[in-house]
């Protein structure tokens, strides 16, 4: 598969967002085919289907021999207050925490990265939002905010931080003054923070301190959602953004494989039944059967019959097994997006953990995590403790939901080819060292140290994470999907 076959989502997706926005208003000509394909290096081909789709969304009309126009009308998209719903006080407070401990230190890290051109952009977002328009107006307040949480260019968090439902959010109608203030406020904040370098540590406080300052950010505010919105029925799951749409067999025998590799199965070993296998990854006997044919197919596996399935003892070079590049290219993509999500929104993570935990708790963590520092066969198995010990005890539901998907996500780390490197015995010891360090720090009563150690100690996986794609040339492939989601 083609880097275009990625490319052309988005593509769409970019120019969806302008058109929805209003960067793009009804009436609006596209840039031509030829300029965009120059501008996204991509073929006439890509284009023509990007523009099919915004065609089939309604956005665009496209004619022979003329450049698309913008037909959505901005003023439309708006759903009628008749046809939505009051929220449930609990499941809104819940998703308020959850937009705290996830969206603001997303907000935070695209602001850091912010370039003169792209506070033009933000500012252009401010001054669309006309007080005279209710409805228009907080949606493009909302746009505003999500406009720095796509600078980070991670897939994985903004279809997470869409999944919880701000964007439907329509407030009740209130003074125009209310809206006149709070425009003029972002745009003072936008000039404050755009004028001095500060660090994401200074501007998650200035973020913290507008939105206490600023009664429309607030649970308090009175508004409207759509039956089905997380503000209703809370957020129970995380399947309307964990994209994982390759065949389940593949991720099944990847995996397999990833324990092999990492001498979790050594030559000889019987892997679990078709039964088990069935269980562990919730899949069709087919489904495994498909994998470990496969298995087969390579020499990494024997079945016996009546005994089941062995690691060959004539076990082939793993590393002369062929995997499509696009699955290395989509599991190390989806991989580096958990770590760096996770290194971005852990600190609140667990800072909010550690003040619902018992000592009890604390202390079998402690003792889990050394506990993993003689096993060999897992993939970094001291940070996936301190993983699971977030996810179970978050207090947030939300955000627990959050941290759910991204603890199956880590998981990936092993399916990728060679990343579980054997001459790396030193930097898994430092690992283990700074996993221990941080939950000491929270059983000697610090919940703030935790929760640093802990972001270090996940900024530290990260960095060798991308030592070790650059090592495999995975970044290099990697590279064509980096263009920014704004």
């Amino acid at each position: 598969m083609s880097n275009e076959g990625f490319q052309y989502q988005k593509i769409f997706q970019t120019l969806k967002y302008k058109i929805e926005s209003g960067l793009m208003p009804k009436g609006c000509v596209l840039p031509s085919s030829a300029r965009l394909c120059r501008e996204y290096k991509v073929s006439d081909k890509t284009i023509r289907r990007v523009f099919a789709m915004l065609t089939d969304e309604g956005l665009i009309e496209t004619r022979e021999r003329k450049r698309a126009v913008v037909i959505f009308d901005k003023s439309m998209s708006v759903p009628p207050v008749q046809t939505l719903k009051e929220p449930d006080p609990a499941a809104m407070t819940d998703v308020f925490k959850t937009g705290e401990l996830l969206c603001h230190p997303l907000i935070c890290r695209g602001m850091s990265l912010c370039c003169e051109d792209d506070w033009t952009i933000s500012e252009q977002l401010i001054c669309q939002m006309d007080p005279a328009f209710p409805s228009l107006f907080w949606k493009n307040s909302k746009l505003f905010w999500r406009f720095f949480i796509a600078k980070c260019n991670n897939e994985l968090a903004l279809c997470a931080v869409d999944s919880l439902g701000f964007l439907d959010l329509e407030y009740k109608s209130y003074s125009v003054s209310i809206r006149i203030n709070y425009k003029n406020d972002l745009l003072e904040f936008v000039n404050k923070v755009k004028s001095y370098p500060y660090t994401e540590a200074e501007l998650q406080n200035l973020l913290s301190e507008f939105f206490n300052l600023t009664p429309v950010t607030t649970k308090h505010f009175e508004s409207f959602v759509p039956e089905d919105s997380p503000f209703r029925t809370g957020i129970l799951n995380t399947e309307k953004w964990e994209k994982i749409a390759e065949e389940h067999y593949m991720t099944v025998y990847l995996d397999i494989l990833g324990l092999i590799a990492a001498g979790g199965y050594r030559p000889g070993d019987q892997l679990p039944s078709h039964i088990i296998l069935q269980r562990r990854y919730g899949v069709s006997v087919t489904t495994t059967l498909q994998a470990i044919q496969m298995l087969k197919q390579q020499g990494v596996v024997e079945t016996v019959r009546g005994r089941g399935i062995f690691v060959s003892a004539d076990l082939p070079a793993l590393d002369n097994i062929s995997i499509p590049r696009r699955l290395i290219v989509k599991y190390s993509k989806q991989y580096l997006e958990t770590v760096e999500l996770l290194t971005i929104t852990v600190r609140g993570a667990a800072l909010h953990t550690a003040m619902a935990v018992s000592r009890e708790q604390v202390q079998a963590l402690l003792q889990n995590v050394k506990e993993m520092k003689d096993v060999s066969n897992l993939y970094q198995p001291a940070p996936i403790v301190i993983l699971e010990f977030l996810t179970d005890n978050l207090p947030c539901g939300g955000m627990r939901a959050v941290y759910m998907t991204l603890l199956e996500n880590y998981h990936i780390g092993r399916k990728i080819p060679n990343l579980v490197n054997p001459q790396n015995a030193s930097k898994k010891l430092e690992l283990h060292r700074r996993c221990v360090s941080a939950v000491q720090a929270l059983l000697d009563g610090h919940s703030e140290e935790f929760a640093k150690q802990t972001a270090e100690m996940f900024y530290y996986t990260q960095q060798q994470t991308i030592s070790e794609y650059r090592r495999l040339n995975y970044l290099e492939a990697l590279e064509p999907y980096k263009d920014s989601q704004v």
